[in-house]
């Protein structure tokens, strides 16, 4: 993992998931997900299919890196203490 920059733990990808989610819910009579809850659903299922607990930020696609900034708590989307 990238030495500057801290890996994105399943804990911090749940929260982003949880707060994309609550802020614009799956509506309507055929309720579908956002993108951003979608590629963070699919980073989230990735890491526990390969039973990891974080990822490195650099491996992140531009999608991923995307999602995590617009749906992370603030503190986490900074780098600073949860």
């Amino acid at each position: 993992m990238s030495a500057d920059v801290a890996p994105v733990c399943i804990a911090e990808l749940e929260q982003a998931i949880n707060r994309a989610r609550s802020a614009q819910p799956a509506i309507g009579p055929e309720p579908m997900l956002t993108l951003e809850v979608t590629t963070l659903a699919a980073l989230y299922g990735r890491l526990i299919y390969e039973r990891r607990p974080a990822v490195d930020p650099a491996s992140l696609t531009t999608a991923e890196r995307v999602a995590l900034r617009l749906w992370s708590p603030p503190a986490a989307a900074a780098g600073g203490p949860g």
